[in-house]
């Protein structure tokens, strides 16, 4: 397992195409250190959750309290003996099929996290919370950081929301595996800048911070990083056909770094 990892939110990305199963085995084999069995328990917990999900389909009229026993008798291995139902507002005594999507959601979070590993992955874990609940389970989570477990996020529906809560991201893709902070992937400053007129050229030299991406004769785009009032003084100096600037966002960085 890599010590670099640990204590730490990470956004895992294999791209659009590729599933979390594929990502984890073309993370596993890439490395030459010992983590098999993590990769083992992942994938092996990916599988068995969804099991679980369907169970509590066909177990909907069992309290939760009823269906947590039946897991920890399968996990008992694995399950650590602490309580985190009402930590997550979670009403043990209601049955299954009385629960909301968003209570359903925080059930399969805990049933992943009460198993004692030293990775995680999260599937979209946040996808019908609120800000309170997905701070209660944020909560729990930098819990299982201070012990030094590697936590790592899987996300394609959020990534708008993950850039508020990851701290790093870990891109995995046929032709790139790397580790980056969030702050270098997608700086919350990143804006996508448009400019169309003939003055741009003046312009391009008088403005800071930017990083080409793509430039004709008459319009360039650029990625700039700074102050806004900064960027617009310099933008007031020179008449411009059209400009347009809007922040890039986390899914637009991840799919110019494959």
């Amino acid at each position: 397992m890599f010590d670099v990892y640990k204590g730490k939110r990470i956004l895992l990305y294999g791209g659009k195409e590729r599933t979390k199963e594929e990502t984890l085995k073309r993370l596993f084999q890439s490395t030459s250190d010992d983590w098999s069995k993590d990769f083992v328990q992942l994938t092996t917990t990916i599988h068995s959750l969804k099991k679980w999900e369907e169970k509590m389909e066909k177990l909907k009229f069992l309290t939760l309290s009823q269906f947590l026993k039946i897991f920890r008798l399968f996990q008992k291995e694995l399950y650590e003996d602490l309580d985190y139902t009402e930590t997550l507002e979670l009403d043990t005594n209601k049955k299954l099929k009385e629960f909301s999507k968003g209570e359903k959601e925080r059930i399969l979070f805990l049933l992943q996290y009460q198993l004692k590993f030293q990775v995680y992955l999260f599937d979209e874990p946040f996808l019908h919370q609120n800000e309170k609940h997905m701070n209660l389970m944020l909560k729990l989570i930098d819990q299982r950081l201070k012990e030094g477990c590697v936590v790592l996020f899987w996300s394609k529906y959020q990534l708008e929301k993950m850039e508020e809560i990851i701290s790093d991201v870990l891109i995995v893709t046929d032709t790139k595996i790397k580790f980056e902070p969030l702050s270098k992937v997608c700086h919350h400053n990143y804006s996508i800048v448009h400019l169309k007129g003939k003055n741009y050229k003046q312009l391009k030299l008088s403005i800071r911070n930017i990083i080409l991406k793509d430039q004709t004769e008459d319009e360039i785009v650029f990625l700039y990083c700074g102050k806004f009032h900064e960027l617009f003084s310099v933008l007031q100096t020179v008449e411009l056909e059209d400009v347009s600037i809007r922040k890039q966002t986390l899914d637009e960085a991840l799919m110019s770094m494959k």
